[in-house]
């Protein structure tokens, strides 16, 4: 891949992919959503709760039935940058559970956590840690089912990526068994306990893998030297990203053996973080040339029975889609011009 994901910015977890389909074949709406009114002051405030705002974004409801959002704001306590990646299938209105990372205040390393976000409209906020306590940091959680069971990985002392499930209090090491392989990063998991990510070659290419009842399966992208799966849904439906022979990032939907290719009509690159039961995938895409090497002008998308819908906040660095519910809800990131990162939710 020639970048890492936003869904790994955080610190080196592993690399993005891009998600692209071709523009004859699809609709394209655009919804810019109003900038969350938070404190500017570049930072989030130390320990600053999370605020629920209304959203007026929406598309043309002649075209598309995309939906207005409410979003809320998600800050860890006491850290400067927050960066949300999964929300659980089933996450609705004010019953979600959400993961990912927290950046250390002086910006060295980065923590896990989850977060549960309960109550009327969604105001109340419950964050926890949550780190294997036998692997070092940084770590980082990617997806967490309706059971409660996350998915994560760290990078030991040898610059290493390993993987674990963590299921209660316990964690579970995820270290794929094929020969040649240096690294297991990028997990994910849906609520029958189907896990996904890629694994890493000893000459530094990427591979997709299932771990099904217990066994391990490789898969690649037809013809592609690198693969990233992101996110598998009830169905076993599966996204992620890939490059072609010429570095190319492209996106692919796998739904058993088949593979299709995604491309966001008209952009340079485009990632598929997350698919819902619904078959509607969450991403980010690149339209200019800017975004292939700083990230910035990133903006994110919805692809929904065909229908792209671009999803941005205005006026900030970047913005992407890392997670959607079975329901719609909608786990997502941006940064701001400081490097800072900001998790909101967009609910229907």
């Amino acid at each position: 891949m020639t970048k890492q994901n936003l869904k790994n910015l955080g610190v080196s977890l592993g690399m993005l992919g891009a998600v692209m389909m071709t523009a004859t074949s699809y609709a394209q709406q655009t919804e810019t959503v109003k900038k969350l009114p938070l404190a500017r002051t570049g930072r989030l405030m130390a320990g600053m709760p999370g605020q629920t705002r209304p959203g007026t974004a929406k598309a043309d409801a002649a075209k598309s039935d995309t939906p207005t959002y409410s979003y809320t704001l998600l800050a860890y306590p006491g850290t400067l940058s927050t960066f949300g990646v999964g929300i659980n299938p089933g996450a609705v209105g004010s019953n979600v559970e959400a993961v990912g990372a927290w950046l250390f205040p002086d910006g060295t390393s980065q923590t896990s956590f989850r977060a549960f976000v309960g109550g009327p409209n969604g105001m109340t906020e419950t964050y926890q840690l949550l780190n294997d306590p036998d692997a070092p940091t940084p770590q980082q959680a990617y997806s967490v089912n309706d059971s409660g069971q996350v998915v994560g990985d760290y990078i030991d002392g040898s610059g290493i990526f390993h993987s674990y499930l963590a299921d209660g209090n316990h964690f579970i090491p995820i270290n794929v068994p094929f020969e040649g392989a240096t690294g297991t990063n990028d997990p994910a998991i849906n609520n029958s306990g189907e896990i996904i990510g890629d694994w890493t070659d000893s000459a530094g290419n990427s591979h997709g893998f299932t771990l099904i009842a217990g066994t391990y399966v490789s898969f690649d992208y037809p013809g592609a030297p690198q693969t990233f799966p992101f996110s598998i849904n009830g169905a076993g439906d599966i996204v992620g990203a890939y490059a072609d022979a010429n570095g190319n990032d492209h996106g692919f939907l796998k739904k058993g053996k088949s593979y299709s290719s995604i491309d966001f009509p008209g952009a340079l690159e485009t990632y598929a973080n997350g698919i819902n039961s619904e078959g509607v995938i969450a991403g980010e895409y690149c339209a200019a040339s800017s975004c292939l090497t700083t990230n910035q002008g990133v903006q994110g998308f919805v692809l929904k029975n065909g229908v792209y819908t671009t999803l941005d906040i205005p006026g900030e660095y970047f913005t992407s889609l890392q997670s959607i519910s079975d329901k719609g809800t909608i786990l997502g990131i941006y940064g701001d011009a400081d490097g800072l990162f900001y998790t909101f939710l967009a609910t229907p």
